[in-house]
């Protein structure tokens, strides 16, 4: 007599749990992710002059964090997990476009990559120097960009990933983009816009991201006063740094689809480590992260917590982060791991290996 009742509930028990695995709701987290070793990703080819390459047995890691959709019941899970972030579409991007938010962080993985290798020669007294890259938009500042933003306001008509290849000034039906201006770099963008005006609209000949060189589109754009300088006029996009670092061999950093700049540091001292003898990272294994810039100097990341208890479960017995950090951040990091994971923090790339000799590396041979 009970069979078909139970029977009943057992059913939809089991679709309400498949459903809670599967139905998307829009929530996305923010997780610890893994501690990676940096050497297996290293290539260098070309080398000569004297360079040598010097694998290392051990290995810096850098760091990774999470950040899938979710599904209902995962999002239950992370919700009870102390270590887990849950968050609303628009609480993770703001304007809730994951699309352009994983353009921009590869984009900035990108950059990460060129920079580190830029500093990691430079402090080995090898040449490097870096090449302008192309006007790519990288983003827009919300201030810019209201609800009621006007039509042809640029981040209503361009997409994070275009990349600006031709500027007509004309301000009129009858210009033709034969004429207009070429923007190779970067910096030709402020030299076309010098003697434009705030309010003046123009046309950009622009390739979306990821394109062929000759899929391209026109758009018609209102110029705007730069909210930092009246005088000047711009656009109203933020270009990414697409500089590209010149190098005397190559070097090669397998990322996969990691996006984010906070493999920055790591990076550099992974290719210091390869281009010298000795083993900079201490026994025990470390592992680092922050931003890396040009001057030497780190920069904070997000997800410290999660990326410390990554950290621990590798294994690594030290783990470097910034010293820019909120304080309350590396506070909480350190009672995440408690005595498993020892965190330093530093502000450069000297302090960093400084840190990892005193932690027993090895110290860097100059040439």
């Amino acid at each position: 007599m009970w069979g078909v009742p139970f029977a009943t509930l057992a059913f939809l028990v089991m679709i309400v749990v498949i459903g809670a695995m599967v139905w998307p709701m829009q929530r996305f987290e923010t997780a610890p992710g893994r501690a990676k070793l940096v050497a297996p990703r290293l290539s260098i080819e070309g080398a000569s002059d004297g360079v040598g390459v010097f694998e290392p047995d051990r290995s810096v890691r850098f760091v990774t964090a999470l950040g899938s959709e979710l599904a209902p019941l995962q999002s239950f899970m992370g919700w009870i997990d102390p270590y887990v972030d849950v968050q609303t579409c628009e609480q993770r991007f703001g304007d809730c476009d994951p699309d352009a938010n994983r353009t921009i962080q590869l984009g900035a993985m990108s950059t990460a990559k060129e920079i580190a290798s830029f500093v990691a020669l430079d402090y080995l007294g090898l040449d490097a120097s870096f090449d302008m890259g192309p006007a790519q938009v990288g983003g827009f500042d919300p201030a810019l960009c209201p609800d009621d933003a006007p039509e042809l306001r640029a981040c209503r008509v361009l997409s994070v990933g275009d990349t600006i290849v031709k500027v007509d000034l004309s301000v009129n039906d009858t210009g033709s983009v034969d004429d207009s201006i070429d923007i190779d770099v970067v910096t030709d963008l402020s030299k076309a816009l010098a003697d434009a005006e705030p309010g003046d609209v123009i046309r950009l000949v622009v390739r979306p991201f990821d394109a062929p060189a000759d899929e391209v589109r026109t758009v018609k754009v209102e110029l705007m006063a730069s909210p930092d300088d009246p005088k000047r006029t711009i656009i109203g996009f933020n270009a990414r740094d697409t500089r590209t670092v010149k190098l005397p061999f190559e070097i090669g950093i397998d990322t996969d689809e990691i996006g984010g700049p906070s493999a920055g540091l790591a990076f550099t001292v992974a290719l210091i480590d390869e281009l010298s003898p000795g083993e900079l990272s201490p026994p025990g294994g470390v592992a680092l992260t922050g931003t890396i810039a040009e001057d030497g100097s780190v920069g904070p990341i997000g997800a410290l917590v999660q990326k410390a208890i990554a950290v621990k479960r590798s294994g690594a017995r030290y783990f470097i982060v910034p010293a820019g950090q909120d304080p309350a951040d590396v506070e909480a990091a350190r009672r995440a791991v408690g005595t498993s994971v020892e965190i330093a923090t530093v502000a450069t790339l000297a302090e960093a290996l400084a840190t990892l000799e005193r932690w027993g590396g090895e110290p860097v041979t100059l040439r």
